[in-house]
This record gives C-alpha cells, sequence and structure tokens, in this order.
C-alpha cells in the first residue's frame, strides 16, 4: 500500500481502529436485519472493505454494480439503480439494526443518502479511539462471520486492473479479476458432460473462485452446475443427494447475490431440473436465454433442459442459432441434443446430420452421441452402419449405464424406450450399472 493509500485509509476509517470496525462489522452481518439476506450482506461488505483499503473515493455505483453483482459493462446504464435501490434498503435495514439489537454498539456503521461510500460514527457507549493499523500489501482484512463462511479479502500492488471496452470503463478488484478467470477456466472444463475426469477439476476450480472473492456470484454458479452433473452420473451413489444439497445451496446463493446474471439463473435451473421442478427450470433458463441468447454455455444447459423436459420444438427452433455458435467453436452440447431432439421427432437422416456435423468440427464423440447415431441409423435403414457402432459402443463403453441414466433426466420414460429399443435391434446389449467414468 502506498503512503497515499495508507492515508486515505486512516481517514476514510474515521478515528476508529480497523479492528473495531471489522468487529462491527460482524455484528451487523450476522444480526436478524441482515442475516436472511446475502445480498445486503455483500453490499455492505463490500463498502467497508472498499473504505477501510482506503478507496472511499472509488465506491461508485458502476463499481458496485460489476463487483459486487456481477453485471457486465453492457447492463451498467440499466443496472445502476439496482444499486440505488439497495443502497436504500442497507440503509432501512441499518437503521433498524441500530435502533434495536445494535442499540449499544460502540460504533456505528452509517450509509449516508446520496452516498454510496460508508461513515464510520461513535455509538451510544462510545468507541475507543486510536490509531488505524497499517495495513500489509495484499494482507487479508479479516474473517466475517457470514453462515456461508464469507471473507474478505484486499490488496494493492500496482495499479488497479480495469476490464471492458472504451466507452465503459471501470475499476474491478484484482481477486475479482482472479475468479472471474477461474470462472472462465471452470466452463471450459464442463463438457463433455459424461466425463468425470473433466468435471471433478473443474468443481476444484470453481470452490477455488469461491474463495478468492467470495462476494462473486459465478463461483457459486458454476459449482453448483458441476456438482448438479455430478449427481446425475453417480445417481446410484449414496453421495449423490449430499451433490444436489450442495448444489441448491449454491445455486440459491449465485441468484442472490446477482439476480439477473444469466450464468446464475441458468444455474439456478440446472439445479432445479436435477430437483424435478420441471416448471421452474424451464422458467428460469428461458429467462437466462432471453438475457445472453448469444452464450454458448447458457445455450447448452438451455438445450439440455428442453430436450430432457421434452420441449423438442424449443429445440428445432433454435437450430440456427446452434449452427452459428457451432460456426465460432461452440454449441457442441446444443449441437448434440439437437440432434437427439431430431431423433425423438422421427427426422433421423437429419439426427445423424447433425450429430455427424457436431463431431466433426470438435464435438464430443462419447456414448450417448453413439446411442443416438447407432440408433438413427436402424431407424433410417442403415442396419449395417448402426450394427458397426454397436460394436464400437460394446468395446469402448461395455459398463456406461445408458438406459439408467437416460430414465434418470428424462421427465418421461417413453423417448428413453424409444432409444434403446432401437439401439437393442442394432445389436446393442444392455450394460450393468457400475459407473458413469
Amino acid at each position: 500500500m502506498t503512503a497515499s493509500t495508507e492515508e486515505n485509509a486512516r481517514k476514510d476509517a474515521g478515528s476508529f481502529p480497523t479492528e473495531q470496525i471489522k468487529t462491527a462489522l460482524e455484528r451487523v452481518l450476522a444480526s436478524k436485519d441482515f442475516k436472511g439476506s446475502a445480498r445486503m450482506q455483500s453490499f455492505l461488505s463490500y463498502v467497508v472493505t472498499e473504505a477501510l483499503a482506503g478507496r472511499t473515493d472509488e465506491i461508485r455505483a458502476k463499481t458496485i454494480a460489476m463487483d459486487v453483482y456481477g453485471y457486465d459493462a453492457d447492463d451498467l446504464s440499466r443496472r445502476e439503480g439496482v444499486v440505488r435501490v439497495d443502497a436504500g434498503r442497507v440503509r432501512r435495514k441499518l437503521k433498524a439494526y441500530y435502533g434495536g439489537e445494535g442499540s449499544s454498539d460502540p460504533v456505528v456503521i452509517s450509509l449516508p443518502v446520496g452516498s454510496y461510500a460508508p461513515e464510520f460514527l461513535t455509538g451510544a457507549n462510545g468507541g475507543r479511539r486510536g490509531v488505524p493499523s497499517l495495513y500489509l500489501v495484499g494482507a487479508v482484512l479479516g474473517a466475517v462471520a457470514l453462515g456461508v463462511g464469507l471473507y474478505f479479502a484486499t490488496t494493492s500492488n500496482g495499479p488497479t486492473p480495469r476490464v471492458g471496452d472504451q466507452s465503459t470503463i471501470y475499476d474491478v478488484s484484482p481477486t475479482r479479476v482472479e475468479a472471474v478467470n477461474l470462472c472462465n477456466a471452470g466452463r471450459d472444463l464442463i463438457f463433455p458432460v459424461v466425463d468425470l475426469s473433466r468435471l471433478r477439476p473443474a468443481l476444484l476450480v470453481f470452490e477455488t473462485a469461491k474463495q478468492r472473492d467470495p462476494l462473486y456470484f459465478c463461483g457459486y454458479a458454476g459449482a453448483a452446475q458441476v456438482e448438479t452433473m455430478l449427481a446425475i452420473l453417480q445417481f446410484w451413489d449414496s453421495g449423490a443427494e449430499e451433490l444436489l444439497s450442495s448444489a441448491d445451496g449454491n445455486s440459491a446463493h449465485a441468484l442472490e447475490l446477482a439476480p439477473d446474471a444469466p450464468w446464475a439463473l441458468s444455474a439456478r435451473a440446472w439445479s432445479e431440473f436435477a430437483a424435478g421442478h420441471f416448471d421452474k427450470a424451464t422458467d428460469l433458463t428461458r429467462r437466462a436465454t432471453d438475457t445472453a441468447p448469444n452464450d454458448p454455455h447458457i445455450a447448452e444447459f438451455d438445450a439440455l433442459i428442453s430436450l430432457y423436459t421434452l420441449n423438442f420444438d424449443r429445440v428445432l427452433s433454435n437450430a440456427d442459432r446452434y449452427q452459428k455458435m457451432a460456426e465460432h467453436g461452440g454449441g457442441s452440447v446444443a449441437g448434440n441434443a439437437l440432434g437427439a431432439a431430431q431423433f425423438h421427432t422421427g427426422d433421423y437422416a437429419g439426427s445423424i446430420r447433425v450429430f455427424e456435423d457436431t463431431i466433426a468440427r470438435g464435438g464430443p464423440f462419447g456414448p450417448i452421441s453413439t446411442a443416438y447415431l447407432m440408433a438413427a441409423h436402424w431407424n433410417n435403414g442403415d442396419q449395417a452402419e448402426a450394427r458397426r457402432l454397436a460394436d464400437i459402443y460394446a468395446k469402448t463403453w461395455p459398463n456406461f449405464p445408458l438406459e439408467a441414466l437416460k430414465s434418470r433426466v428424462f421427465a418421461d420414460p417413453a423417448p428413453v424406450q424409444e432409444l434403446t429399443s432401437a439401439m437393442r435391434a442394432a445389436g446393442w446389449v444392455k450394460e450393468e450399472p457400475t459407473t458413469a467414468e
């Protein structure tokens, strides 16, 4: 921390020691007024953390919109109003807290009207005044008592990173940048969905993102998606329910931190789908795709949910969009979902074409795509090719529990019976359910 930053930190904290302000924050966050709202907790934690780091002048609506809620540059002009509304909610909660449970607190945290920067005032019993402790570069500010183990960290090494285009540039914290980079790396590991050797490292990446920036939603959203997949793929295992429970908590927290973020909406949709809440899942995934229609990651989960809830028309209606994504190297899972939807609506030639094109573009060639190709070729009259694929399947994935897995994800058993009937005709023998690896 530079000398000027230290001076700012001293000024922003007033004459209270840093530890005393952190203790005051812990009391507020653990109070009944704030305990039930992770969104308000995140807002207050962020502005106090920035003030303690000497960055009061940088606390603005656009930085809160990005750092706390994860909005993109294109959203800022529309979302700054959300920050103003939430600031009012924080002020009311602070007023309620200090009028009741916190009436005897020695330090009062205030959020003055017209400002997003907090002030620290002497409470009813007076505050023990003194010189605030100096920060070391990159020092951890301390653990905050939240039920979800929230903690925050600041660093002031070098210039603050900037994210965005030339028309909308805003400052972000180094830990936020690190969390975003981790989440982007984690997204790349999620598909193909049946590869546990990729999913497990992906979960670790998202958990690390949560640790680096607990106030940002992406780590929770990504972890929820991976945990849901792991639970589905290991549906027979005793740990599946624990994974679904964790996914439920992570997706709910992601949505509370960023209620309008497409990834948070998509993660919650996937979790609701796995829990059998198909109407909720459908509503959430539509909101996600309406907000981010060109995001391949959102499109892939939307395609899977639509396919497995038997909304084949929705998958088919997005064929052109999937094609455009494929031309830019994305949306391979959505492409496979399109091929599956074509199979289940009787377009076997179209199904074969889409699966083969997707595989040729680098999409997954695994047990599920091979199963659909086998069945589609059989129903399309290409019996020799279907038998060849059945032989490949038997040699490559002899223990993959395809029928049991498909019965787990499809909302109705009819499509599964249609698929496996054609596979058996081609020479496939039902596997013994052991593991999805």
